[in-house]
């Protein structure tokens, strides 16, 4: 089986799809609130609605209350969230990719299979190697990371530099944590968050590639990367959207 290799950029996110695949038709199977399409120069823009096909070459951009959920063949879903635009296209090797403009997209791969050629998501900062995931993509001015849900990334730069890795951990057991009364529970859930506090340190190294799991998290500011255990803010982003898409979802196979 073939690894995925992902690029992550502060700029933009482009993912490549193999052509080869048995079904590779794009399909909205769920949209709602403002989701429009355009041409790739940014005309000829229309309403887009579930069932919808869409042409081999888009933009795909959703309003302030707008989602989508769409089904990329064999390959798996993207979620689109709000204010959210992303450019769907083909190499001229018939390789399907997506650029990430700016927002926030979800992302549910399948495993590759054997006969498939790898899927790429490219961008200047970063190259992530995947093995069917889910993973949220967050691009903003003011935030540009990686969530991941589940399955493992490798994570490596697109160049000859090196990552600035700054590791964050924290000590997850603390047998105190009991459960006797309401104010014995809140007394000692204070105690823990102090116990992180003090016992929380953080890992500086440098390497040109390290890998990201489940329930992770890695905030990019160029070469300077903080890899740390899933924020509540993003986990609750990534539990939304899971939410909002399960019934299509369920047919992951990660």
């Amino acid at each position: 089986m073939r690894p995925i290799k992902v690029f992550l950029c502060a700029v933009c996110l482009v993912i490549a799809f193999d052509g080869n695949a048995a079904d590779d038709k794009i399909e909205v199977v769920k949209a709602e609130g403002i989701v429009v399409t355009s041409d790739p120069y940014g005309k000829q823009e229309r309403t887009v609605a579930a069932q919808n096909i869409l042409p081999t070459k888009n933009i795909m951009t959703t309003g302030a209350n707008g989602r989508a959920i769409v089904r990329v063949g064999d390959t798996g879903y993207i979620v689109i969230e709000k204010n959210s635009k992303i450019e769907l296209g083909r190499k001229q090797d018939n390789a399907r990719f997506f650029r990430q403009i700016t927002g926030m997209i979800y992302y549910a791969l399948n495993f590759i299979k054997e006969k498939q050629h790898p899927v790429e998501i490219r961008t200047c900062v970063a190259t992530l190697g995947i093995r069917g995931t889910r993973f949220l993509v967050t691009n903003l001015a003011d935030r540009n990371e990686i969530g991941m849900r589940k399955g493992l990334l490798s994570v490596a730069s697109p160049d000859d530099g090196e990552f600035e890795i700054r590791r964050k951990t924290e000590q997850e057991e603390f047998d105190a944590f009991k459960q006797e009364s309401a104010e014995a529970v809140a007394k000692e859930k204070q105690e823990f968050e102090e116990f992180k506090t003090k016992t929380e340190r953080e890992f500086v190294e440098y390497k040109h590639e390290f890998s990201l799991g489940a329930n992770r998290m890695a905030s990019f500011d160029g070469k300077r990367v903080i890899d740390r255990p899933l924020s509540a803010e993003s986990n609750l982003e990534i539990e939304t959207v899971e939410t909002y898409a399960g019934e299509w979802l369920k047919q992951v196979h990660d």
